[in-house]
């Protein structure tokens, strides 16, 4: 008898989730929202912060410009060792400047690489992102363009004070900074519109999972 997969049981991102169809419902409806933390960082004047978890941030570009160091050591030797000792020499040499020179091109590919890690604080008015060289703060404004990619993973362009950016962000509070980003400066957003910033079909699977959310979705006014 062929075994069966076990069910996906309910995760933390799941309770993100969750917390998320709440938090939105309580924006459209423009009621209180009901869930907030407390920061160790004071906060902009009328802020609120909503809720926080880890994230990783990607960035899209190339590495290196496909330039290599080649090496060019030799080892001189008489007789059958010497000799043997430099056709090894020669062979590793063409190995390691081989590794260098694909290592070299695959730098020089444009791609999303690791940008940095840290912790996101996702607020009514933007986010603060908390990393190893301090506390950043990204208001709505600041944020022009948002899609959702996949679960718990979103494209941002901004513009901060070095520059405009463009960065791939992994949390499980992205689909909460889209739908909040969305309500504010996109509510026409195709995205926020149909209902597919939530993952397919996961509204019914935590509905069975008995965690119903209640989840009160924008209309386009006029």
């Amino acid at each position: 008898m062929a075994s069966r997969l076990p069910a996906r049981v309910w995760l933390p991102a799941d309770t993100a989730l969750w917390t998320t169809c709440h938090i939105v419902s309580d924006v459209v409806k423009k009621r209180p929202i009901k869930s907030h933390i407390q920061t160790l960082f004071p906060l902009s004047p009328g802020v609120t912060a909503l809720t926080m978890g880890g994230l990783l941030v990607d960035a899209f570009y190339a590495a290196g410009d496909g330039s290599y160091a080649q090496s060019r050591s030799f080892a001189f030797g008489t007789g059958l060792f010497g000799l043997a000792l430099a056709a090894g020499t020669l062979a590793v040499r063409a190995a390691g400047n081989s590794n260098a020179r694909n290592r070299a091109a695959a730098d020089a590919q444009m791609a999303w690489r690791p940008l940095f890690g840290g912790t996101i604080f996702v607020t009514t008015h933007g986010f603060y992102l908390q990393t190893r060289e301090g506390l950043f703060e990204w208001t709505w404004d600041s944020i022009d363009l948002m899609q959702l990619v996949g679960y718990n993973c979103l494209i941002l362009q901004g513009r901060s004070s070095t520059g405009p950016i463009t960065w791939r962000v992994n949390s499980e509070w992205a689909e909460l900074v889209f739908a909040l980003w969305a309500l504010a400066r996109h509510p026409s957003h195709p995205q926020l519109q149909d209902g597919s910033w939530l993952p397919a079909n996961w509204l019914e699977w935590a509905t069975h999972q008995g965690y119903r959310p209640h989840l009160d979705r924008p209309q386009i006014s006029g």
